[in-house]
């Protein structure tokens, strides 16, 4: 009976050490192997440089030899054919403001006859108009908070005319804008009759664009002279750029503006290049920072500086709109690539031996051979496995791996650690 008693104390006491090291080994891996993890997410990004850029392009100086006012036929960055008037001469500044009233005048009346036009109010609809004015209002309140004033004049005259026709529509007939039309001729008429006409005009000589500033560096900075562009003219360039809040000059001596060729131009700009990203014949795309306008462009000289690592961008680029001939210089994002790929912060990468079988292209014989690669810990379930990376994108503080690498790489949705585990995996 007492040996009895004897071993069962012996097993009550095997038993409740049992217990007491599987609470333990419990309690340590809740507490000492726990793991910071992070969902490895799909992102994408830029390989990128923002830097003030500088136009290098034909441009000629307009000028107008006789006397008078100018009243412009085309806005700034306006596109002109051959013979185009580009300005017409008026005696004085109330002669331009005569004109500028009719054509006020005029566009109220084309509205007005727009509207009232028996085709145009059999096919308005008042459901239909009712959510062109919705629209046509966000339009106002979206260019108005984007400082877009032409944007928002244009909106505001679709809706002036949605407005008015709906008027009309659902009134039957009862509101008539007859009276106004007739009163706005008579205006017209009045003031057409007492007109002072032009005394001469400026036209255009090729194909280009117009804007209606000179800077003074018309001459300097063309094409013929590229090869004698320097770093430092540049980086004088740019910086009486940043210190002044108009480097356009005066119009003086019967310079009204210029003309600026529509063929190709180019781009010159200082960047770092230490880690040689940006070679000789790349193509990049030219993002405008002022107006999201992009272009393709083509690297076609990389000039050394005075500085370890910096150098001077030469760009070259076949496409003109408007958005490219409004300034001298300009805030630019030179692209050399999008990437897409899985996340990875830098932190969690980590080195391993993995084993992988090689097949050599001319035999097809496969051999298996011990490589160093770099990858992440991954938490599956209770298991931590290593994945490989197939870096496509090296960014400051993370990388962008392949989504697609295969078996033993990273895949989307892993959970990776990235705390709690040393170099070995431990």
């Amino acid at each position: 009976m007492n040996s009895s008693n004897k071993m069962n104390n012996v097993l009550l006491v095997l038993l409740s050490a049992s217990v007491l090291v599987t609470i333990g080994t419990i309690f340590y891996h809740f507490v000492d192997t726990s793991y910071e993890t992070e969902t490895a997410i799909r992102a994408t990004a830029d390989e990128s440089k923002i830097f003030e850029g500088v136009y290098v392009r034909d441009e000629t100086v307009l000028t107008y030899s006789g006397t008078g006012t100018v009243s412009y036929q085309v806005p700034d960055g306006g596109k002109v054919a051959v013979g185009d008037v580009i300005a017409e001469i008026y005696p004085d500044e109330a002669s331009i403001e005569q004109k500028q009233q009719i054509a006020a005048l005029q566009d109220k009346l084309d509205v007005l006859e727009r509207i009232s036009n028996t085709g145009t109010l059999a096919e308005a609809q008042p459901a239909d108009l009712s959510r062109q004015i919705s629209q046509y209002y966000k339009e106002i309140v979206q260019n108005r908070d984007r400082s877009d004033i032409s944007a928002m004049a244009s909106a505001e005259q679709k809706f002036v005319e949605a407005y008015s026709t709906y008027q009309i529509v659902v009134s039957q007939g009862e509101v008539s804008f007859s009276q106004q039309i007739s009163d706005l001729r008579t205006q017209i008429q009045s003031l057409e009759s007492a007109q002072t006409q032009f005394v001469g005009t400026v036209t255009s000589e090729n194909s280009s664009y117009f804007v209606s500033y000179t800077d003074g560096l018309e001459s300097s900075l063309t094409a013929e002279k590229l090869s004698d562009i320097t770093p430092e003219q540049i980086r004088k360039i740019t910086q009486e750029e940043k210190n002044s809040d108009d480097t356009k000059t005066a119009k003086n001596n019967g310079v009204i503006g210029k003309s600026i060729a529509q063929y190709g131009w180019y781009m010159v700009g200082i960047i770092d290049n230490k880690e040689q990203k940006y070679k000789v014949g790349d193509t990049v795309t030219l993002k405008l920072l002022t107006s999201s306008a992009t272009a393709s462009a083509t690297v076609q000289e990389l000039r050394s500086t005075d500085e370890d690592g910096e150098v001077m961008v030469v760009l070259y680029c076949d496409t003109m709109t408007s958005d490219f001939v409004q300034n001298r210089t300009e805030n630019v994002e030179m692209i050399l690539g999008e990437y897409e790929g899985i996340k990875v912060p830098r932190d969690a990468i980590r080195f391993k031996d993995v084993e992988e079988t090689v097949v050599d292209e001319e035999t097809g014989e496969e051999t298996t051979q011990v490589v160093n690669s770099r990858g992440v810990y991954v938490q599956d379930g209770e298991k931590i496995e290593f994945r490989r990376l197939d870096v496509v994108y090296e960014g400051k503080d993370y990388v962008l791996s392949d989504m697609n690498a295969g078996d033993g790489y990273l895949m989307l949705y892993d959970s990776v650690i990235v705390e709690g585990i040393d170099a070995n995996g431990n």
